[in-house]
């Protein structure tokens, strides 16, 4: 019986899958007979792409330090040369990917590769946030204090639920205008 691809699956649907189950359940989630039966596959389709499961587990990591790094930062700049609408913007995505960024950070606690994407990941981010920062005239040294205040923030936005009350229309943009006062 010749197997075809459709039936394979794709290398990309497979990291696809896998990085999904990685923002749904973490990286201990990510096991390859599960996959395989949310595919609709069997688990030598998953051997026709790789090696082991580490191979599938670097794989996701190269596809977060890409969309962390070099997408996050394409969609931040967008077409706008506006440095607060640059930095509302990484905000704003941050909540977006943060079920995969939590998964990330909790990974990179117990595995050195993952905790080396993340350093290298926030780093990129940070120098971006900091940059940003000095366009608005904040000093060197403070834009990068800056910088990681917001990361900080932002990162660990999704652990602490908002105080009960009310908080005015836009929490986000006050909160970024408190990070941005002099």
């Amino acid at each position: 019986m010749t197997v075809t691809v459709t039936q394979r699956q794709t290398r990309v649907a497979w990291i696809e899958a896998a990085y999904r189950e990685l923002a749904r359940a973490g990286e201990r989630g990510v096991a390859i007979t599960a996959l395989a039966a949310r595919l609709g596959v069997t688990k030598g389709s998953f051997y026709w792409h790789f090696k082991d499961r580490t191979e599938l587990l670097r794989a996701l990591l190269d596809r977060w330090a890409h969309e962390r790094t070099d997408e996050m930062l394409r969609m931040s700049l967008g077409s706008t040369g506006d440095t607060r609408e640059r930095l509302r913007r990484i905000q704003a995505l941050g909540r977006e990917v943060a079920p995969i960024d939590r998964a990330m950070r909790l990974w990179a606690q117990h595995d050195k590769d993952a905790a080396e994407a993340v350093r290298q990941a926030d780093r990129a981010l940070l120098a971006h946030i900091a940059a940003c920062l000095e366009e608005l005239d904040f000093t060197p040294e403070e834009s990068r204090l800056r910088a990681l205040l917001m990361l900080r923030t932002w990162a660990g936005g999704y652990l602490v639920q908002g105080p009960p009350g009310d908080l005015g229309p836009d929490p986000d943009a006050r909160m970024l205008e408190i990070l941005l006062a002099r």
